[in-house]
């Protein structure tokens, strides 16, 4: 009973606190009404600034010709397993976003765990995509064990 009492407590107290940040964007996060979904968004913005924000920037608009931008892309929820394939296994040859070419490798990440990755992509389409979209860390190895 009191762990139950704790973690009501805990959830409450980080609803607050992100209830009452600010928006952070063009879908601002933080006003993402599923409590869940809002909270993978928040902590994989942390995830992305630490592992993804030195290439494609802090804002998403990647670095001029050599990284594509991930804002403005329009990423939707049918996208999440082929985002969480890239951030896993990384990507080699030519891309084309935006209408424009890209072929810079972009390196894999298999320190993060699946549920890193989750986070990640949770943040990146409910930031820049058409709507918040809640992926799990079970959708993640769903998605390596089938591609």
């Amino acid at each position: 009973m009191k762990g139950n009492v704790a973690s009501l407590i805990a959830n409450g107290c980080l609803y607050l606190l992100l209830s009452s940040c600010g928006s952070s964007g063009e879908n601002g996060i933080q006003g993402i009404k599923d409590l869940k979904t809002r909270q993978y968004a928040v902590a994989g913005q942390e995830l992305y600034v630490q592992h993804c924000a030195n290439c494609h920037q802090k804002d998403g608009s990647g670095l001029g010709q050599l990284i594509p931008p991930l804002k403005g892309v329009g990423y939707g929820e049918n996208d999440a397993s082929r985002i969480a394939y890239i951030i896993r296994n990384g990507l080699q040859g030519e891309i084309v976003v935006n209408e424009k070419t890209y072929n810079q490798p972009m390196p894999a990440n298999p320190q993060l765990k699946p549920l890193d990755i989750a986070k990640i992509t949770t943040y990146l389409i409910s930031k820049w995509g058409e709507q918040p979209t809640l992926v799990t860390a079970d959708q993640v190895n769903d998605y390596m064990r089938n591609n």
